[in-house]
């Protein structure tokens, strides 16, 4: 009977040791599902690289047109040049932007007369930059604007815009400083979109109009009676807030959302 006993819990341990295999097998059949945490991780991390494209586009879109696009006039290039003629007599104006539109008044245009050349390759074009930082310097409210006009095209060109090398020629504090010429909106409009660019390239760059103080300025510039000068303090605004979140709180702490 002892035996029997044995024999019967020795069977009974088979079979649940041959259930358990064949539970095992089955299991192995099925598709191995996502936990919820991972199924989250994987949501934020595909939200966050399609805001990461999509970001790279806009900013892509408004540092310039595409090559060959023609010259048009539009409010705010005309305004920037007539504010120009006016304010400095015998100063050559620059020429009219491209349209604006939604990808924001970034558009590349061409030379005007008199000014810096800036054909030719990137190489070439920064060749000018010692006399443009000469007259970014200078104290002739023409030579500032126009000068800080090529900083800006030199920052809308096409492909791989030379803002760390704009950057490191050290104008950057210059042109936040024109930001404060509420006397010539001309002057202050040129220097937001050269300083709209050099945000709108990587999160250093972003860091360095914030470190040089431009963020209160542009809010002020919000209320700016000039509509160029704030709609150019808009798109200022939004690559800088549109970097990070620590930015975009810096924007709303400095009261950028009242204005808005």
């Amino acid at each position: 009977r002892n035996e029997e006993t044995v024999e019967g819990q020795q069977s009974l341990s088979n079979e649940s040791t041959t259930m358990s295999t064949k539970e095992t097998d089955r299991q192995k059949g099925f598709k191995k599902g996502i936990d919820a945490d991972e199924g989250r991780r994987r949501r934020e991390e595909t939200t966050l690289q399609i805001r990461k494209t999509k970001k790279d586009v806009r900013l892509a879109k408004r540092r310039q047109m595409p090559p060959g696009a023609p010259a048009a006039s539009t409010p705010a290039g005309m305004a920037a040049a007539n504010m120009l003629a006016a304010g400095a007599a015998g100063a050559v104006p620059p020429a009219p932007f491209p349209p604006a539109q939604t990808a924001g008044p970034m558009g590349m245009d061409t030379a005007a007369a008199g000014a810096v050349p800036m054909g030719g390759a990137g190489a070439n074009k920064l060749e000018n930059l010692p006399q443009m930082v000469a007259g970014v310097s200078g104290d002739d409210p023409a030579v500032q604007t126009e000068c800080t006009t090529q900083f800006r095209r030199l920052l809308s060109i096409e492909k791989n815009p030379p803002i760390q090398q704009v950057i490191d020629s050290g104008v950057v504090p210059r042109f936040v400083e024109f930001l404060q010429r509420d006397d010539n909106p001309a002057l202050q409009f040129e220097a937001a979109w050269a300083l709209t660019n050099i945000a709108s390239g990587t999160s250093d760059h972003t860091r360095v109009v914030i470190e040089v103080g431009a963020v209160p300025i542009f809010v002020r510039l919000l209320v700016s009676p000039n509509d160029d000068v704030r709609e150019q303090a808009v798109w200022a605004l939004g690559n800088i807030a549109g970097d990070s979140p620590p930015c975009r709180d810096l924007v709303l702490q400095a009261g950028a959302m009242q204005p808005l």
